[in-house]
């Protein structure tokens, strides 16, 4: 009797280019079916949408790469709603890109479970942030709500300094027109703490030094901050989180029904405690680290997409 064996079709949603490369050259070394679409480029017919596939895996980043249009991260929520009422398994689905794409929600999914934050109070318009910023006390990062590696935060020290930024315009708000404005958290170690998960299992963790007036921390292969500290350690380097943070990190993507993802905590100064300040579904692999984690970590996301 001829017994047939079902190779899982994987098709793969990606805006930044780079994110991806290594990703599709490994499925295609391992003879893994996988398909990339460039969210740029993808034109599609609400007829048959997904068909042919027995899988979507969605690593579409809220915040367009340079020279895209905006509408692209709303164009992929879309999308991914679309695969889904046409009943098509996604990986990241349409929740989890919404809160991967609001900090206002990811703010609000922190203290819904309970967990140390920072203190967050969400705007419409660059002229609320005073006000914001008084209930909250200074100092204060503004943030666009839908950004990404950095983009648009400023640090305010004084209701004056702010004053002066929204007269001058250089409050940014982001894509949507809508932002938050951030009571600063001061750090006991002097890190970025950074948890990858793959669904409730830890998959490895990096830690980052803090930098004076510098926000963007994307560790990601195709942005990761490459070099050396100035005191001649590496910008980026592996640790185990504790348990405590482990179970965090799975409540949180239970709540946000993520497949895939991650989350980036402080130690608070003051409480001595995580505060959880970022939940990040799409940035999954950093390069140099095989040997030190004992495996590849690209092998072991195909391996847990082949499961599901």
């Amino acid at each position: 009797m001829l017994v047939t064996t079902h190779v899982m079709r994987i098709a793969l949603l990606h805006e930044h280019p780079a994110w991806s490369i290594d990703l599709i050259q490994r499925a295609h070394e391992r003879g893994i079916d996988v398909t990339p679409f460039d969210i740029g480029e993808f034109d599609f017919s609400i007829a048959g949408l997904g068909d042919g596939f027995d899988l979507w895996v969605n690593r579409v980043n809220a915040m367009p790469s340079a020279g895209r249009p905006s509408s692209i991260v709303a164009a992929a929520g879309h999308i991914v709603s679309a695969l889904e009422l046409r009943g098509h398994r996604v990986v990241n689905g349409s929740t989890t890109h919404r809160i991967g794409g609001s900090k206002i929600a990811q703010a609000a999914m922190f203290t819904q479970l309970g967990l140390g934050s920072p203190a967050t109070i969400g705007i419409y318009q660059p002229a609320d942030a005073l006000a914001a910023a008084g209930a909250l006390g200074f100092p204060v990062l503004t943030k666009p709500n839908v950004g990404g590696s950095g983009s648009g935060i400023v640090r305010h020290d004084s209701s004056v300094e702010l004053a002066q930024a929204i007269q001058a315009g250089t409050v940014d708000l982001g894509i949507d027109g809508t932002g938050v404005v951030q009571r600063i958290i001061e750090s006991a170690d002097g890190l970025i703490h950074r948890v990858e998960m793959l669904g409730s299992s830890f998959f490895y963790g990096t830690q980052q030094r803090l930098q004076a007036n510098a926000f963007n921390y994307c560790a990601v292969d195709g942005c990761a901050i490459d070099g050396e500290d100035a005191d001649g350690s590496a910008a980026i380097t592996l640790f185990t989180p504790p348990d405590t943070v482990l179970v965090a990190a799975a409540r949180v993507m239970e709540a946000a029904t993520t497949d895939v993802g991650g989350v980036e905590y402080i130690i608070d100064a003051t409480t001595g405690e995580p505060a959880y300040y970022d939940f990040n579904p799409y940035s999954n692999f950093v390069s140099g680290f095989d040997t030190a984690l004992g495996f590849n970590p690209i092998d072991r996301y195909l391996d847990f997409l082949l499961q599901l």
